[in-house]
């Protein structure tokens, strides 16, 4: 069983030539990091704005979704009248659970069941305005209670402000709030206040639901 992620950017062509290449790279490092923190993830980046990720170890997908969604947030960027979408919503993302026929990282091959379902899910979610985040499975009864929880989720986020998703990034990621206030170079009660601000127990607690779920029944 795998859980895969298709996502893009929203918005990505309001940013400016110089933000793009920033984002670019930042994503990428992004994508290499999540390689040394979760065992066989892989995570692509394709034509600058799409990305494509894939983990044999499917609880763990919410978590890399939402430290994908709170990263893209926390970019920084000159905020324009153009952009506005991009800063509220950042990223559009469909998580996607089945079988994959093929993953082979050095032919560059995606093939399967759990790719194909967050492909055709994230078509899905081409407006804003029913969320930015999706769940998707063949078994449409098993997992509906799993996708309510990651949309409300998702609204939370999208809620939050640069400050607090660069706080509850490095709370994904599992880092103290010592070290996330050093990190960014602010005093820790002004983390605790970001953090409470976000939302960040109903997120983890979120989480926790996720991480618990058996997914053997939900392809």
């Amino acid at each position: 069983m795998y859980a895969s992620i298709s996502a893009d950017i929203v918005a990505s062509t309001s940013l400016s030539v110089n933000e793009t290449i920033r984002l670019k790279r930042a994503i990428e490092e992004l994508l290499g990091l999540l390689e040394k923190e979760f065992p066989g993830f892989w995570g692509r980046l394709v034509k600058g704005d799409y990305l494509e990720c894939i983990l044999p170890e499917p609880r763990k997908i919410f978590r890399i979704a939402l430290i994908l969604k709170t990263f893209i947030k926390a970019f920084d960027v000159s905020l324009t009248k153009y952009n506005q979408q991009f800063v509220t919503f950042g990223i559009r993302i469909a998580i996607g659970i089945g079988v994959m026929r093929i993953v082979e990282k050095a032919e560059g091959i995606m093939d399967g069941k759990a790719i194909y379902l967050s492909g055709r899910g994230l078509e899905k979610t081409n407006s804003t305005a029913k969320g930015t985040m999706i769940f998707c499975a063949d078994n449409m009864e098993a997992y509906q209670g799993v996708n309510t929880v990651v949309l409300l989720t998702d609204a939370l986020i999208n809620d939050a402000t640069r400050r607090q998703c660069n706080v509850l990034y490095y709370k994904l990621l599992g880092m103290n709030e010592s070290d996330i206030a050093s990190r960014m170079g602010i005093r820790q009660p002004a983390v605790s206040q970001h953090s409470k601000s976000a939302k960040w127990y109903c997120i983890e607690e979120a989480l926790r639901y996720f991480e618990n779920l058996k997914f053997e029944g939900y392809e």
